[in-house]
């Protein structure tokens, strides 16, 4: 076990912090810098923004810092499940751009209002699940989302390790 008795759980605060911060990153570096650098780092426990806040995510089990897989469900995979089937509807609102009569004559379809309410209401419901897991962390005190338990992770906060 790497320090993992010795080491505190992050709080709730700097777990919210890394996320917001991996998302700042994200939306900065247009996905591309944020992929890379998360693909580079995965392997040791680690996301851009809980490098930044010195964090790292460990197996609750074993108590051995993530593997890159166990970071790659966690980081993509789970998330990816909860909201695949709101990105699966949001993509049949928007099907009909798919079809040539719909370029041939826009006024085809009349689902304008119809298809904007279908895809402004998926996408709410996509980022409503990613905040729910986000914010799960301050349910029952054990400081862990939704994918931490599927993924049987926890994250311990390395800067509070007396060194």
């Amino acid at each position: 076990m790497e320090n993992y008795q010795t080491e505190p759980k992050a709080t709730p605060q700097h777990r919210l912090g890394a996320i917001a911060l991996d998302v700042v990153l994200l939306l900065c570096t247009c996905y591309i810098g944020w992929i890379i650098w998360s693909l580079v780092i995965w392997g040791k426990g680690l996301t851009p923004g809980k490098q930044i806040l010195k964090l790292r995510v460990v197996s609750s089990v074993t108590g051995q810092t993530a593997t890159w897989g166990h970071m790659a469900i966690r980081q993509f995979l789970l998330p990816m499940a909860m909201t695949l089937p709101f990105s699966i509807l949001q993509f049949s609102f928007q099907s009909y751009i798919f079809d040539p009569n719909y370029w041939a004559d826009p006024t085809y379809y009349d689902v304008s209002l119809l298809s904007s309410l279908g895809v402004f209401f998926m996408a709410f419901l996509s980022l409503g699940v990613s905040l729910l897991d986000a914010l799960w962390i301050f349910k029952g005190g054990q400081n862990r989302r939704i994918v931490d338990v599927w993924a049987k992770t926890d994250v311990l906060n390395t800067s509070a390790t007396p060194r």
